[in-house]
Protein backbone atom coordinates (compact mmCIF):
# COMPACT_ATOMS: atom_id res chain seq x y z
CA UNK A 1 0.00 0.00 0.00
CA UNK A 2 1.00 3.36 -0.90
CA UNK A 3 0.00 7.01 0.43
CA UNK A 4 -0.57 9.53 -2.14
CA UNK A 5 -2.12 12.75 -3.26
CA UNK A 6 -5.72 12.67 -3.93
CA UNK A 7 -5.32 15.38 -6.87
CA UNK A 8 -3.02 12.73 -8.28
CA UNK A 9 -5.83 10.33 -8.99
CA UNK A 10 -9.25 10.62 -11.46
CA UNK A 11 -12.35 9.65 -10.92
CA UNK A 12 -13.86 7.23 -13.12
CA UNK A 13 -17.20 8.11 -13.03
CA UNK A 14 -19.11 11.32 -13.49
CA UNK A 15 -21.29 10.85 -10.40
CA UNK A 16 -21.58 9.26 -7.00
CA UNK A 17 -23.60 8.10 -4.67
CA UNK A 18 -23.05 10.06 -1.21
CA UNK A 19 -24.60 6.99 0.78
CA UNK A 20 -21.46 3.77 1.56
CA UNK A 21 -23.49 0.13 1.27
CA UNK A 22 -23.03 -0.38 4.71
CA UNK A 23 -25.38 2.85 5.16
CA UNK A 24 -22.28 5.43 6.31
CA UNK A 25 -22.45 8.44 4.95
CA UNK A 26 -19.85 10.45 2.57
CA UNK A 27 -19.57 13.43 5.17
CA UNK A 28 -18.85 11.00 7.89
CA UNK A 29 -15.62 9.72 5.84
CA UNK A 30 -14.82 13.51 5.78
CA UNK A 31 -14.94 14.35 9.43
CA UNK A 32 -13.00 11.14 10.02
CA UNK A 33 -10.40 12.39 7.61
CA UNK A 34 -10.31 15.64 9.15
CA UNK A 35 -10.51 14.58 12.82
CA UNK A 36 -7.54 11.77 11.92
CA UNK A 37 -5.91 12.61 8.83
CA UNK A 38 -3.59 9.58 8.87
CA UNK A 39 -4.94 7.82 5.34
CA UNK A 40 -4.72 4.80 7.29
CA UNK A 41 -8.04 5.26 8.83
CA UNK A 42 -9.97 4.39 5.63
CA UNK A 43 -9.69 1.64 3.28
CA UNK A 44 -7.13 1.76 0.53
CA UNK A 45 -8.61 2.95 -2.67
CA UNK A 46 -8.07 0.40 -5.76
CA UNK A 47 -6.18 2.09 -8.71
CA UNK A 48 -5.76 1.41 -12.39
CA UNK A 49 -3.73 2.82 -15.17
CA UNK A 50 -4.77 4.14 -18.09
CA UNK A 51 -3.22 1.60 -20.26
CA UNK A 52 -4.53 -1.36 -17.73
CA UNK A 53 -7.71 -0.54 -19.37
CA UNK A 54 -9.92 -2.21 -21.94
CA UNK A 55 -8.55 -0.24 -25.41
CA UNK A 56 -12.39 0.77 -25.78
CA UNK A 57 -11.88 2.70 -22.53
CA UNK A 58 -8.68 4.17 -22.99
CA UNK A 59 -9.78 5.95 -26.33
CA UNK A 60 -12.74 7.06 -25.20
CA UNK A 61 -10.75 9.08 -22.01
CA UNK A 62 -8.34 10.20 -24.12
CA UNK A 63 -10.35 11.49 -26.49
CA UNK A 64 -11.76 13.66 -23.55
CA UNK A 65 -7.65 14.54 -22.44
CA UNK A 66 -6.57 12.24 -20.31
CA UNK A 67 -3.43 12.06 -20.60
CA UNK A 68 -1.33 8.52 -21.55
CA UNK A 69 0.05 7.86 -17.96
CA UNK A 70 -3.31 8.88 -15.99
CA UNK A 71 -4.31 6.82 -12.91
CA UNK A 72 -8.12 6.37 -12.12
CA UNK A 73 -9.89 5.10 -8.84
CA UNK A 74 -12.35 1.94 -8.68
CA UNK A 75 -13.24 3.62 -5.35
CA UNK A 76 -14.39 6.83 -5.90
CA UNK A 77 -16.45 8.11 -2.58
CA UNK A 78 -13.30 7.76 -0.74
CA UNK A 79 -11.14 9.54 -2.60
CA UNK A 80 -13.67 12.30 -2.81
CA UNK A 81 -13.31 12.08 0.89
CA UNK A 82 -10.03 12.59 1.20
CA UNK A 83 -10.01 15.52 -1.81
CA UNK A 84 -12.67 17.08 0.73
CA UNK A 85 -10.63 16.26 4.11
CA UNK A 86 -8.14 18.04 2.64
CA UNK A 87 -5.46 14.25 3.42
CA UNK A 88 -3.65 12.16 1.94
CA UNK A 89 -5.41 8.36 0.63
CA UNK A 90 -4.09 5.21 1.24
CA UNK A 91 -4.04 2.92 -2.31
CA UNK A 92 -3.48 0.12 -3.48
CA UNK A 93 -3.38 -0.89 -7.06
CA UNK A 94 -6.31 -3.57 -8.37
CA UNK A 95 -5.86 -6.56 -9.22
CA UNK A 96 -7.12 -8.17 -12.58
CA UNK A 97 -9.42 -9.95 -10.68
CA UNK A 98 -11.16 -6.38 -9.23
CA UNK A 99 -11.30 -5.52 -12.67
CA UNK A 100 -13.01 -8.60 -14.01
CA UNK A 101 -15.42 -8.24 -11.56
CA UNK A 102 -16.24 -4.82 -12.39
CA UNK A 103 -18.43 -4.12 -15.16
CA UNK A 104 -15.13 -1.21 -16.75
CA UNK A 105 -18.13 -0.08 -19.78
CA UNK A 106 -20.51 1.13 -16.93
CA UNK A 107 -18.02 1.93 -14.27
CA UNK A 108 -16.14 4.25 -16.31
CA UNK A 109 -18.53 6.74 -16.87
CA UNK A 110 -16.80 9.98 -16.89
CA UNK A 111 -17.38 12.62 -19.51
CA UNK A 112 -14.59 14.86 -18.71
CA UNK A 113 -11.66 12.86 -18.39
CA UNK A 114 -12.44 12.41 -14.66
CA UNK A 115 -11.84 16.10 -13.88
CA UNK A 116 -14.58 16.05 -11.44
CA UNK A 117 -17.12 14.01 -10.02
CA UNK A 118 -20.63 15.03 -8.86
CA UNK A 119 -23.04 14.20 -5.67
CA UNK A 120 -26.48 12.58 -6.42
CA UNK A 121 -29.13 13.46 -4.37
CA UNK A 122 -31.13 10.38 -2.47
Amino acid sequence: MTIKNPFEIFFSQDSLNPIFEYDSKLNNSVGLLKNNPVAESIEAIRLVRIKDLPVNIQEKLSKQGAHADAVFTLDNRRLYAAREAGTKVNTRWATPENLAEINLNKRFSTDNAAMSIKIRCN
